[in-house]
């Protein structure tokens, strides 16, 4: 890998670092939102509607500290040493779960304002 491509792979892991602090970021302030329509909102099934989301809102969380820790791992070997086939591989699966993530949290996004209009 020449010295270019090595710049763009370490700014990539860069880009991808905010990227996951702002999914943290979204997640907490949906929680929060969550958290002030159960406080006015005590209806049987808004509840059950409710915990379904916390317990996705929590997932979401689980899975971002799982994409963080595979990011901080590719970048600490990008820090000491030359990109390896093994550190590509990796580079292109982090890729890959972070555009399934986001796709997925878009999903869950969604539906989450979706059903929380139609309940308010």
């Amino acid at each position: 890998m020449n010295a270019s491509s090595n710049i763009l792979f370490k700014e990539e892991l860069s880009s991808w670092k905010k990227t996951i602090e702002n999914f943290f970021q979204k997640n907490a302030l949906l929680k929060y939102r969550l958290s002030e329509i159960v406080d006015n909102n005590e209806d049987g099934s808004f509840l059950q509607m409710a915990e379904y989301f916390q317990n996705q809102l929590l997932l979401k969380d689980e899975k971002l500290k799982k994409l963080t820790k595979q990011l901080q791992e590719i970048s600490n070997r990008a820090l000491t040493e030359n990109p390896t086939d093994e550190n590509i591989r990796k580079h292109e699966k982090l890729r890959k779960d972070l555009c399934l993530f986001e796709k997925k949290y878009d999903g869950l996004s969604k539906e989450f304002n979706e059903k929380l209009m139609q309940n308010s």
